[in-house]
């Protein structure tokens, strides 16, 4: 069956997605690895964080455009995933060494912070909260629907008999039963997630143009 159009909010909401894909790559092409630049072991993350959001993102904005609440929500924790993972380096006493050791294949959830606190996606969710405080929230309702859980139990009921007490199920592709304002708010929050994984692929890129005085400066904190 066809998918009918979606609203002209939601319809708004999906170009803007599309030119934030593009405006990440623009960051990546311009600032993170411009032709000829030096390349280092977060640049391969961050290569890959932005290889990452741009296959989601154009598999987000399908499933919208289709109707499809319950991969577009999967795809929205896949996401902030990317969002959150790449930050951890953040939050590392050496940023290059972390990258290595995620190159070489350490999982980031084992690798840990200068106090010792594994960098799981809960513990970096907790790390950004209180600049994103839509997060913890948005984080742990989406958790259900990356593996098969009660979630799509829910999604799979299409209305419940008040009278003969009956439950009607529908297993479709298409999710009609959301209204207007799901779809924004999953739309919202895939904007938010590019923000922050945006945020810190400048800050990376920045890092990169200064002077080894300037980064000691930039560490000792004067």
């Amino acid at each position: 069956m066809a998918a009918p159009a979606q609203s002209e909010a939601v319809e708004s909401l999906l170009l803007k997605l599309e030119a934030d894909a593009e405006r990440v790559r623009r960051v990546m092409i311009d600032i993170v690895v411009p032709a000829g630049s030096p390349m280092f072991p977060l640049d391969f993350l961050a290569l890959a964080a932005a290889k990452r959001h741009a296959s989601t993102t154009s598999a987000f904005v399908a499933m919208a455009i289709a109707w499809n609440m319950v991969i577009a929500r999967a795809l929205l924790r896949m996401h902030i995933d990317t969002s959150l993972r790449f930050s951890a380096a953040w939050h590392v006493a050496e940023p290059q060494a972390f990258a290595t050791a995620v190159l070489k294949g350490e999982r980031i959830d084992r690798l840990r912070t200068p106090t010792g606190a594994r960098l799981t996606d809960s513990h970096l969710v907790q790390l950004h909260k209180d600049k994103h405080p839509w997060l913890p929230a948005v984080y742990e309702r989406l958790s259900g629907y990356v593996h098969f859980s009660g979630a799509h139990i829910v999604d799979a009921i299409d209305g419940l008999g008040d009278e003969d007490q009956t439950i009607q199920f529908l297993v479709a592709d298409q999710d009609l039963k959301f209204p207007e304002s799901s779809w924004i708010e999953v739309l919202e929050c895939f904007r938010e997630a590019t923000s922050l994984l945006a945020m810190f692929l400048q800050g990376w890129g920045a890092t990169k143009r200064l002077s080894d005085a300037e980064l000691e400066a930039l560490r000792s904190g004067a």
